[in-house]
C-alpha cells in the first residue's frame, strides 16, 4: 500500500484527534478503571474508548499506530507509524482540570515529522501543516526566542525519578522566573512553542506522550534537544528558547541526567 502524501495524513490526523477531543470532552465521566505502575499512572474508560478510536481512524491511512494504550507496541519501531496518546495528562482529566490533551504525531525515521494535539476544555488545537508552519486554531505562529531573564518553563518527569530530577527542578525555578509542572508534557511542549513558555523538558518519557508536540515545536522554529538513553520509544528533551534550552541542558547535565555522547 502507498503512504498517502503529507496532506492527506494531516487531514486524516485532524478528523481522529479531533473525534477523540469531542470524546473526551463529552465523557460522561472520569472512571478509573485501571492503575498501572503507581498511583498516577491511571487509564480510564475514555483512554480506552478514545485509543480505540485513534487507531481504527489513523490504521486508515496503511501505517502502523503504537498507543499508550497498545501494551503489544512494546520499545521497538517500524521505519514510519504512528503515536498516539489518547489522554496526555489522564491524572489532570481524571480530576476534572481542563489540562490535557489528546495528541498524535507520525514518526519517520525516528523524527517527529507530523503532529495535532487538542485541548478541547482549553479551546486549543495545534498542528503543523508542513514541517516548517505550525498552527494553534488555524493560525500560523512562530516561537520568538527569548532570555533567560523572560522565562518561565515547565518540567515532566516520572513517579520514580531519581533525586537528581528535584534538584534540576529547583535550580531551573531559582534561576528563571519559575518552572511549573502541568501534569501535560504534550501541552508543556506546545505551550512552549507557542511562547506561552520559554521552555519544556523531560526525562524518560514515553514517545506517545510528545511526538505530536515535539513535531509542532519544530515547525515552529523551536530549538529541540533530544536523546533516546533507553530505546526508541523513550526519550529526554528539552525544546524551546535557544539560550533557555542552553541553560536547562547545562543544569541537566550537571546533575547528570544529559549525559553528552
Amino acid at each position: 500500500m502507498t503512504t498517502p502524501d503529507y496532506e492527506t495524513l494531516v487531514k486524516a490526523c485532524l478528523g481522529a484527534v479531533l473525534a477523540g477531543a469531542r470524546l473526551a470532552d463529552h465523557a460522561a465521566s472520569a472512571l478509573v478503571v485501571q492503575q498501572k505502575g503507581n498511583l498516577r499512572d491511571i487509564v480510564t474508560q475514555t483512554d480506552l474508548d478514545i485509543s480505540a478510536l485513534l487507531e481504527q481512524r489513523l490504521g486508515a491511512t496503511g501505517l502502523p499506530v503504537v498507543s499508550e494504550e497498545n501494551a503489544s507496541a512494546g520499545d521497538s519501531a517500524p521505519p514510519e507509524f504512528w503515536v498516539v496518546d489518547p489522554i496526555d495528562g489522564t491524572v489532570n482529566f481524571s480530576h476534572g482540570l481542563a489540562q490535557f490533551a489528546v495528541s498524535a504525531g507520525l514518526v519517520e525515521q525516528g523524527e517527529c515529522r507530523l503532529g495535532v494535539v487538542c485541548a478541547p476544555r482549553l479551546d486549543e488545537l495545534y498542528f503543523t501543516l508542513n514541517t516548517e508552519r505550525a498552527l494553534l486554531n488555524g493560525r500560523q505562529f512562530t516561537h520568538v526566542h527569548r532570555g533567560l531573564d523572560e522565562a518561565l518553563v515547565a518540567a515532566s518527569f516520572s513517579a520514580k525519578a531519581p533525586r537528581a530530577a528535584y534538584d534540576m527542578f529547583q535550580q531551573a525555578n531559582e534561576s528563571m522566573r519559575g518552572c511549573l509542572r502541568t501534569g501535560s508534557a504534550a501541552l508543556n511542549v506546545c505551550w512552549a512553542a507557542a511562547g506561552k513558555l520559554q521552555a519544556a523538558y523531560g526525562f524518560e518519557a514515553k514517545l506517545w506522550d510528545v511526538a505530536g508536540a515535539l513535531a509542532i515545536a519544530s515547525a515552529a522554529g523551536c530549538e529541540v534537544v533530544l536523546r533516546h538513553p533507553s530505546g526508541a520509544m523513550t526519550l529526554d528533551y528539552i525544546v524551546g528558547s535557544r539560550d533557555v534550552v542552553r541553560h536547562l541542558l547545562q543544569i541537566a547535565t550537571n546533575n547528570g541526567l544529559w549525559k553528552q555522547t
